[in-house]
């Protein structure tokens, strides 16, 4: 039997195929890996108040969460175990190059959000209602003033949203020698962090915290903001769908995300049982 003590995952594209719901068979998967003592913790980009039905859906309520992509770390109860904030000149250095375009910028911080420019989205209604997703958390939306005396403070990233390929191209040409970690998880957006901020960080700190080596790690994902995620476990796996890069560098590629890639890996590499 592979002995993997613990499961992290990325949700959009991975475990959650994009416009789905999380399937019955990931559900149980979850299930009777917590029944085995292997908990399975979802690293995702998304913020903590757009993560409630996945948590709820993928039965992951009580454990430990990895948001911001990898910025921060919460506990059972949401609550941060360990977080890696952007400095305030840099968000403030990395906001004043985004302004030269037109994206949507949103600002990731403790329980709230800021989004400036959400017309640059022309899907800007279902944007802005998937980023609310329970109690506690606020959304505050094309407020510049509010995004500037607060949002630029204590930070957990910054995002650039267009559907243009070539604004968005331009702007990650604008952010490669900015010294910070800039990823993407579509190819609509930038996500800004801190130096050494990413996913797979966040696992390696968790993973010692809870006193589980990386090598028993298994680690899914399907887009470039999942490669440090990836490299950080000894039993890396990319969706059949996600990008090639990502796939080339990954020790297992499962079926797509709308093909129940992850439960079945687990159920086969993990549980040794018949899905």
């Amino acid at each position: 039997m592979t002995d993997i003590r613990l499961i992290a995952s990325d949700v959009d594209g991975t475990m959650l195929p994009r416009g789905g719901v999380i399937s019955d068979n990931l559900r149980r998967a979850v299930t009777l890996c917590r029944a085995r003592g292997i908990p399975f913790i979802i690293a995702s980009g998304r913020w903590i108040g757009a993560m409630g039905d996945v948590i709820d859906q993928a039965g992951c309520r009580g454990l430990p969460l990895i948001i911001a992509n990898g910025a921060a770390i919460l506990d059972g109860d949401g609550q941060p175990m360990k977080e890696w904030l952007l400095d305030d000149d840099d968000t403030r250095r990395m906001y004043d190059i985004l302004r030269r375009f037109d994206v949507q910028i949103n600002s990731y911080g403790r329980g709230v959000l800021y989004c400036l420019n959400t017309a640059a989205l022309r899907r800007r209604s279902s944007m802005i209602e998937s980023y609310i997703g329970g109690k506690g958390h606020r959304l505050v939306l094309e407020d510049r003033a509010a995004f500037e005396s607060e949002g630029l403070r204590s930070a957990y990233k910054l995002e650039a949203l267009s559907e243009d390929p070539a604004i968005i191209g331009a702007v990650r040409e604008a952010l490669r020698d900015t010294g910070l970690s800039v990823t993407h998880s579509s190819a609509r957006n930038v996500e800004i962090m801190a130096r050494g901020v990413n996913k797979g960080a966040a696992l390696r700190w968790l993973a010692a915290r809870l006193g589980i080596p990386t090598e028993a790690c298994m680690a899914f994902g399907d887009n470039m903001n999942d490669r440090d995620l990836l490299a950080a476990a000894g039993w890396s796996v990319a969706v059949g769908n996600a990008d090639p890069a990502l796939k080339a560098a990954a020790r297992i590629v499962a079926p797509a995300d709308v093909d129940d890639g992850v439960a079945k890996v687990i159920f086969e590499r993990v549980l040794e049982l018949e899905l």
